[in-house]
């Protein structure tokens, strides 16, 4: 999951002389955000609310660790500890808890109850619950996002602090679940994978990518239930003595003009929006918050395109879109072009 290397004029003149200068049709890679190999940090929405139309939401993430270990002067330890902060979509720093996972082992988490373990895979110290009302009695409940962090460990699986905070690379997957219960619609996605720096020393967001993010749409009119998450993140903003290590949300307030292009590739403009920290929204027209007013007649399929959305290379918005149309349902995430290193 490493960024990759700059080549200098002289190493790319040479690439050309050896392997000629004839056009490629491959894909350009993304070497920083990955949702099928295993990375350092994983980030993944949650949602433990009571929205604004009065209905409940519940979460579940999964992490395994199918490659981390934790290298020793005799050795290797086979398993790392993970780091979880839990960040509100108000920028509020919700809890802190440590998770051991040694190597192959899975955890499933409920952010209904969330808590330190163990190398025995125990429970330890206090539960939080950062879910609705009817579940905790913690007010309307909480939703945001959870970033997961993999770091070096020692025999007893102790927190990162042991080895002094040295996160590792290509350790974890993830994936979570987002359920509406009161609609009976859940939406789940590959959680976002992001590596380190080349120096090895902090989580890396993508560079050299295009400001501008596309999230593809059903017919808006015609969905029951759209739910669209923005989360803002930015480096080396986490949370207490990881905090230079890892991702958080980005507290300044970005800005994006809004087009949506419908079947026939006609462009209609939409509202500005603005993202901060984490934003829950949805493609329902007329719908509190949506992306698309009622004023605004949209008829068919299509997608919305956040104009210079991400215009800093230290900071990334992705969009999560979950749709379902009668039994139909689905969940995308927001597209980002990755122009060619210069």
């Amino acid at each position: 999951m490493r960024g990759i290397l700059r080549l200098g004029v002289a190493a790319v003149a040479l690439a050309v002389v050896m392997f000629g200068a004839s056009r490629s049709d491959a894909l350009v890679d993304d070497p920083y955000t990955s949702f099928t190999q295993p990375a350092n940090a994983l980030v993944m929405p949650f949602d433990g609310s009571i929205d604004e139309e009065d209905e409940s939401w519940t979460s579940f993430a999964i992490v395994s660790n199918i490659a981390g270990t934790s290298p020793t002067s005799t050795g290797e330890i086979l398993g790392v500890t993970t780091h979880w902060a839990w960040w509100s979509d108000d920028c509020e720093h919700l809890v802190d808890v440590w998770v051991c996972l040694t190597l192959n082992d899975t955890i499933v988490v409920d952010p209904c109850d969330v808590s330190s373990v163990d190398l025995g895979n125990t429970q330890i110290g206090p539960s939080t619950n950062l879910c609705d009302e009817s579940r905790a009695g913690v007010g309307r409940g909480h939703r945001g996002f959870v970033v997961v962090t993999a770091y070096e460990t020692d025999e007893i699986c102790s927190d990162g602090s042991i080895r002094g905070n040295i996160p590792v690379d290509n350790a974890i997957v993830g994936a979570a679940t987002r359920a509406n219960i009161d609609l009976g619609y859940s939406f789940g996605n590959d959680a976002i994978g992001l590596g380190l720096d080349f120096t090895g020393s902090y989580t890396q967001l993508p560079k050299n990518k295009s400001e501008d993010i596309d999230i593809m749409t059903f017919n808006p009119t015609t969905v029951q239930d759209s739910s669209v998450v923005l989360i803002s993140l930015e480096e080396q903003s986490g949370s207490g003595s990881t905090a230079d290590v890892e991702v958080g949300p980005n507290t300044s307030s970005k800005t994006a003009s809004l087009v949506i292009y419908d079947n026939l590739e006609i462009a209609t403009s939409l509202p500005n929006h603005s993202v901060r920290c984490a934003d829950f929204t949805t493609m329902v027209p007329g719908d509190e918050g949506s992306l698309i007013p009622a004023t605004i007649a949209v008829d068919s399929s299509g997608f919305v395109r956040l104009l210079g959305i991400n215009d800093d290379p230290e900071e990334m918005v992705y969009a999560i879109h979950g749709q379902s149309v009668a039994n139909f349902g689905g969940s995308n995430y927001g597209k980002y072009f990755m122009e060619t290193l210069e």
